[in-house]
């Protein structure tokens, strides 16, 4: 069973999240100058660069998390920003946040780590196909293209 992100726990500063995704292209360069390039897997981890900023219960929650919920190196469920919304994402932590943690005030904690997000959730193929054809479904695209076809074969 895989452990949630406790709800009672803010989500990373958004003005403070970055996102990396591993390369996921090999590029092989020829004796005539060109370059032949193919992917290497379906799916890459992305890392992402996070910063909380908590308030000292939070805080405490949060370093009991780390420790005890996920044991530091294990797996759990976080709900990522994305350009769909806020979805939820296997992550784990990649660096200690509790390496690199600071008080802002004498309420306010920040701790920064780096997350390894399990497969970022990008956009389907059926999405991007629906994004291609559009304002048309993707049914009414292809019966154009076969109306097009008969057209031009009459």
């Amino acid at each position: 069973m895989m452990v949630n992100y406790p709800l009672s726990l803010p989500l990373p500063r958004l003005k403070e999240v970055s996102y990396k995704r591993q390369s996921n292209i090999l590029r092989t360069e020829m004796s005539s100058g060109r370059a032949r390039q193919r992917r290497r897997f379906l799916s890459v981890p992305t890392f992402m660069e996070a910063t909380w900023r908590l308030r000292k219960d939070e805080a405490v929650a949060f370093e009991g998390f780390v420790d005890h919920g996920v044991q530091l190196t294990g797996w759990f469920l976080m709900d990522i920003l994305t350009p769909h919304g806020v979805v939820k994402h296997q992550v784990r932590f990649v660096k200690d946040p509790l390496e690199n943690f600071k008080p802002i005030s004498a309420l306010v904690w920040q701790y920064q780590a780096q997350v390894e997000v399990k497969e970022y959730k990008a956009a389907s193929e059926e999405e991007m196909v629906a994004q291609l054809v559009a304002p048309l479904t993707y049914e009414q695209y292809c019966d154009s293209i076969q109306e097009s076809i008969n057209n031009y074969l009459e």
